[in-house]
């Protein structure tokens, strides 16, 4: 019957019907020739060869239809782990097409990356779905064949290990999805729970944006060394192997150095990136906006002095220094405006107008330069060094616990490194502008177990540093710049007040930057932020993938993402009468069998919490639908092997 006759119904999970024809047939091919030499002593075996020759044919036949049934059968029970060799990944993303020295074969490049084994998630199978789920929990309506058995019980250990719901998967015919590296332009969101692979996702997707030339920024709040390792080892394969670079608190001996206030297009990006670390709230606002102003006003006192705009000296300045440095821009001022001597020419005048020397020389600028020379540094500086002692202890209480927390030991020399001759230190200090132009890999451990409200602080910190890179992409590249993936495990820790995440998100594809963000619920980040927060998250994230998860929320809207299917529905009644009273032989009985159809979930959120470990389902850029087992990538790699085009 034809799938478009309204009366069609698929019943893949019956009894294998053509095993029994394929078995009969078998049987008769090999006792047509046996029997004729029994009973007729062979005059005829020429001829019963040939019958028995048909026969197997016709087994054969059947036993091949027969398979793929025993296939769906078999895989509504078991599971496997999946395996990719290394050297394969590489082939399949076109490494030597791409990195080769023939110019022909580099125009076959697809610019495509391996994810994974899996099928397009259709109407078909949402079907299948819903005729697995009315079955018993041992789906004792489907019987394998004595021979599967023995195979059953070898897959029963990775089954029992990899959880969920088998058959899920079973539901369509895996095959190899190859995507094109546009999907990942517009950013990437993975869901699910604690250990169901997202970690695994993570590093297939970095060793892709790897192989397609892309820096890669990591942001790891576990310090996951198989992730590193895995980057790590596949620059070197690719002869890059001095530029992966690891920053970690916990081993600051070790650990490369980044000043995180390298690069800003504008002074108020410093107080921007600052002040919101302080937290969001009615009551907090006027704390957040006097931060903003102080710390403005100390920036612009440094870039006019020509200093560094480091974490450590906005810290020392804030907490006890502010009137040093008004002293030492005032001092620069007066010397370019009034000239080098100007406190013996001035000190009559000065001494006439405030004993306070910092004072005096404010009310003199006030008063007769401001008019001719006008300085915002100066200005900024009287109304930050001279402000009242009292309030102004008080306006600063929120923040010098964030500023503290920033510039602590080892903090300090991490992200406010200092470099002179006379400073011996030989760990490099990477500007993250540069590196996203070289490539290579930039990987932060941020050991948000041990302290996760610094790790939180620094996150958002290192993505205003990346958004402020992008900005100044957008402004002046001219040609196309390297692209960029930065990869964020557990996002909801820094997404709060985290102003430069969306900024990368909604314009980061103008700059030739991606996203691949990792949390474990949508509701963790509507906890952090709100609902309309964290909707516009979603919405900004044009592939979302997720492995198994529970939160209501997340299972949702991961089943809107595939919406509707018509799902056929199968309605069966039986009836029978008698009336002993009229005669014995009133007696009727009834059939009826009715085919209907109706609008239901594609993927129903309840299969979200059965999704085996390793697998996943994901909504692309590109519209496609699908659902996915995720390979374990092994390393086959010979020790000290490098890419053949190196040679």
């Amino acid at each position: 019957m034809h799938k478009l006759d309204p009366r069609y119904s698929e019943q893949l999970f019956r009894p294998v019907f053509e095993l029994n024809v394929a078995a009969v047939w078998f049987a008769a091919g090999i006792l047509t020739p046996v029997l004729n030499a029994i009973y007729v002593e062979g005059e005829t075996l020429i001829e019963a060869f040939i019958l028995s020759a048909i026969m197997f044919t016709v087994a054969v036949v059947y036993g091949y239809k027969s398979i793929p049934l025993l296939d769906r059968q078999l895989r509504l029970t078991t599971n496997k782990m999946v395996f990719y060799e290394l050297s394969k990944l590489r082939k399949t993303n076109q490494l030597d097409l791409r990195y080769g020295n023939d110019k022909k074969k580099k125009k076959k490049d697809r610019r495509s990356t391996y994810m994974g084994r899996g099928f397009k998630w259709g109407a078909e199978h949402a079907n299948r779905a819903y005729q697995v789920a009315d079955m018993d929990s041992d789906f004792s309506q489907v019987k394998l064949p004595f021979f599967l058995n023995p195979v059953a019980k070898m897959m029963a250990a990775d089954t029992e290990k990899l959880g969920g719901a088998p058959w899920i998967h079973g539901m369509g015919n895996e095959e190899e999805q190859i995507i094109n590296e546009t999907n990942w332009y517009g950013h990437s969101c993975i869901t699910g729970n604690v250990g169901t692979g997202k970690t695994t996702l993570l590093k297939l997707m970095s060793l892709n944006a790897l192989h397609l030339g892309n820096t890669l920024l990591v942001l790891d709040p576990k310090n996951d060394k198989d992730w590193q390792a895995t980057i790590k080892h596949e620059l070197e394969y690719l002869g890059k192997a001095d530029k992966f670079y690891h920053l970690h608190p916990s081993s600051p001996s070790t650990s490369c150095r980044i000043p995180l206030l390298n690069n800003y297009t504008r002074i108020t990006e410093i107080a921007a990136r600052v002040a919101p670390l302080m937290g969001n709230g009615p009551s907090s606002k006027p704390f957040q906006d006097f931060a903003y102003g102080i710390i403005y006003a100390t920036s612009l006192a440094f870039k006019y002095l020509g200093e560094p705009i480091r974490l450590t000296s906005i810290q020392k300045v804030i907490a006890s220094d502010r009137r040093g440095l008004a002293m030492r821009v005032m001092d620069k001022y007066y010397k370019a405006t009034v000239g080098d001597e100007y406190a013996t020419m001035l000190a009559k005048e000065l001494k006439e107008l405030n004993a306070d020397r910092l004072a005096a020389l404010g009310e003199y600028y006030i008063a007769t330069l401001s008019k001719d020379s006008p300085c915002p540094a100066v200005e900024k500086m009287i109304e930050f060094a001279l402000h009242d002692d009292g309030h102004y202890v008080k306006m600063v209480t929120t923040l010098r616990p964030v500023l503290t927390a920033l510039t602590a030991e080892p903090l300090d020399e991490l992200f406010s490194p200092v470099e002179t001759e006379a400073v011996d230190d030989d760990r490099p200090i990477i500007d993250i502008a540069e590196l996203m132009e070289t490539g290579g890999c930039l990987y932060i451990s941020l050991d948000s177990l041990t302290d996760g409200t610094t790790a939180s602080f620094l996150s958002r910190l290192i993505l205003a540093e990346a958004a402020a890179v992008a900005g100044d992409r957008y402004n002046h590249e001219t040609d196309e710049p390297r692209r960029v993936t930065i990869a964020n495990d557990e996002v909801h820790a820094s997404i709060e007040n985290n102003d430069a995440l969306f900024n990368i998100l909604s314009q980061g594809r103008a700059a030739s930057m991606q996203m691949i963000l990792a949390t474990q619920t949508i509701s963790d980040i509507a906890s952090k932020t709100d609902q309309a927060t964290a909707d516009r998250f979603l919405g900004l994230c044009n592939n979302f993938i997720s492995m198994r998860t529970t939160d209501p929320k997340t299972q949702e809207y991961v089943s809107s993402q595939f919406s509707k299917a018509s799902v056929t529905k199968q309605d069966i009644s039986t009836n029978s009468s008698s009336d002993v009273g009229t005669s014995m032989l009133s007696f009727s009985a009834g059939y009826k069998e009715t085919l209907s159809s109706q609008r239901e979930d594609a993927f129903p959120p309840t299969l979200l919490g059965d999704l085996p470990i390793l697998q996943y389902v994901a909504r692309l850029a590109d519209g496609k639908k699908l659902k996915m087992r995720l390979p374990i990538i092994k390393n086959d790699d010979k020790e000290g092997e490098r890419a053949p085009w190196l040679h």
